[in-house]
């Protein structure tokens, strides 16, 4: 079970707090069931599952406090469990947090990481303040995802603050994260205490933003992150390790140790922008390990800069948005090659008369590696290009009677490996082109699809293709009370083993017999049948699932 805040949250002035209501409920609940049943392989889900979702908002004198959950049968099948239930209502520029909460401080200490616990925000004026205090991680030794046994998690509290003054165009903002791992959640006979330790981290970090004339801005953030893997540890911090005065400076809030390390990661740069026109230059710098208990993963060892232009032009019919950038690793030339990275992109969109548009994308990004020692074998050296473009015409042609899209779509991508001695394992080539055809009839609401698609990858290990087409409608009757649709597809899949075809079958209604209530139907079949020449034991099977919920908004 599953239950959470919806993101948006309104406040009420106090001078109308008499005119509303005393407590108002709304929202919706959700309920469904799902059937499934398989032939020629092994069940791939459960035969009939159930799930219970919904979105209650509840409105205490105009205090909005909203609220999400889901319940299904997984809270049977794992030991860790889905139940979870937050809320963060708000009045004027007062939020309170509790529960599971998701809050960003900072992208370098409390950066949206989920936490057990409580806390605040207030906004005062221009003034910024928050604090947050709870569980980060909750001891366990089963992968959820999978069952299986991985690694032991001890159970890690936190608390997090930040202060500031100013608004989101103009600011300076002061954050911290402390956090530690419960070593008393250490469960009797886990196999896996002698390789994970309990940590602790403290992180602390800046940021800020400068508006001039309200076009040109300045921007910078930045932390230090001071990170010990076992504060348990007996192995003392040794005087000739870099940073020893950050870390007597820190040894107050911190257990440090021979385990200690520290890390440093900021970026910044310089922006202009106006109604037609942006233009924005960034430096980035993150330490090799990086590491913070408030967020759930970093690209770390990296360096970059980046140039990110933008325009609309012929009246807003032509609109682009591009960036430009180098970037590299080791930063700390603690490896025997350093990595170069040349990263574009470059979207444009052009809108040629008012039926005929056009939309193209194009991505480059090519990596290097130098030797930053004497011999470096050439195998090791990665010297690659990841080319991808994307070009997608649309034709709209409206009518009295009815309507007609055409939309065409055409994608490549390349990954060219340029060291002679691995480009033959490593190359990879993919095209996918798309042609999709929508016919629909204004006055009735009657509307058919068309479209074919081709994909092809061609591999070191052989070529892989697929080609199909598909078929569909939708329809409204009895005033749009109750909906039909259909969506099929028959697809000739070829690989190096062999051929398959792919036939899927897919129907969906729903009926509103009354303004609030909606009942719904689903109903999808699988048919896969491999050639008689494929290889490898490819099995015959077909799968069918269907599904019948029930909404109620309120």
């Amino acid at each position: 079970m599953f239950l959470g805040l919806l993101p948006n949250a309104f406040s009420q002035d106090l001078a109308t707090m008499g005119q509303q209501k005393p407590f108002a409920l709304s929202g919706s609940l959700d309920v469904r069931g799902i059937a499934y049943s398989a032939d020629g392989i092994p069940a791939r889900r459960s035969p009939f599952m159930y799930m219970i979702s919904g979105s209650p908002t509840i409105s205490i004198y105009g205090i909005s406090i909203p609220l999400s959950f889901v319940y299904s049968e997984q809270e049977r099948n794992f030991r860790q469990p889905f139940n979870q239930f937050g809320m963060s209502p708000a009045y004027k520029w007062i939020t309170v947090h509790a529960g599971y909460r998701n809050v960003s401080f900072s992208p370098y200490t409390l950066a949206g990481y989920t936490m057990l616990g409580g806390g605040f925000e207030l906004n005062p004026g221009k003034l910024r303040i928050g604090f947050m205090y709870g569980r980060l991680n909750r001891a366990t030794t089963v992968d959820t995802t999978t069952g299986t046994i991985q690694p032991y998690s001890f159970s890690r509290f936190g608390y997090a603050g930040k202060v500031g003054y100013g608004t989101e165009d103009t600011h300076f903002d002061l954050s911290f994260l402390k956090a530690k791992d419960d070593e008393a959640s250490l469960k009797v006979g886990n196999l896996d205490q002698s390789t994970v330790r309990p940590a602790e981290n403290l992180v602390i970090g800046a940021d800020t933003k400068v508006t001039f004339a309200k076009k040109l801005f300045i921007f910078a953030d930045g932390a230090i992150s001071v990170y010990t893997r076992d504060f348990q540890s007996k192995l003392a911090l040794s005087s000739e390790v870099t940073g020893t005065d950050i870390f007597n400076k820190v040894n107050k809030f911190i257990t440090i140790n021979g385990t200690s390390e520290y890390y440093i990661a900021y970026s910044g740069g310089i922006g202009y922008k106006e109604k037609d026109f942006s233009l924005k230059v960034a430096y980035k710098h993150v330490d090799p390990n990086f590491q913070s208990m408030g967020a759930y993963f970093f690209q770390s060892d990296i360096e970059n800069i980046t140039i990110s232009p933008s325009f609309n032009a012929l009246k807003g019919k032509l609109r682009f948005l591009g960036s430009l950038g180098i970037q590299n690793d080791n930063t700390q030339k603690q490896k025997q090659a350093t990595t170069k990275r040349v990263i574009g992109m470059a979207n444009l969109s052009w809108d040629l008369t008012t039926a005929f548009g056009l939309d193209a994308n194009y991505t480059n990004f090519s990596s290097n590696s130098e030797p930053t020692v004497t011999k470096v074998q050439n195998k090791y050296l990665l010297a690659q290009t990841n080319q991808n473009i994307s070009v997608s015409p649309r034709l709209i042609i409206p009518a009295e009677k009815h309507t007609q899209v055409f939309l065409l779509s055409y994608n490549y991508s390349n990954l060219s490996d340029v060291n002679a001695e691995t480009q033959a394992a490593n190359n990879i080539n993919t095209t996918v082109a798309m042609l999709n055809y929508n016919l629909t009839f204004n006055k009735s609401g009657l509307s058919l699809m068309a479209g074919g698609n081709y994909t092809t990858n061609v591999l070191t290990t052989g070529t892989i293709t697929n080609k199909g087409a598909t078929l569909g409608a939708s329809k409204g009757f009895l005033k749009n009370q109750l909906q039909f649709s259909t969506s099929n597809s028959y697809i000739i899949s070829t690989l190096p083993q062999g051929s398959s075809t792919i036939l899927n079958l897919g129907v969906n209604t729903s009926y509103q017999p009354l303004r609030n209530h909606r009942l719904s139907l689903r109903v999808n079949y699988l048919n896969n049948k491999p050639s008689d020449d494929a290889k490898g034991g490819q099995p015959k099977f077909s799968e069918t699932t269907g599904e019948l919920g029930y909404t109620l908004s309120f």
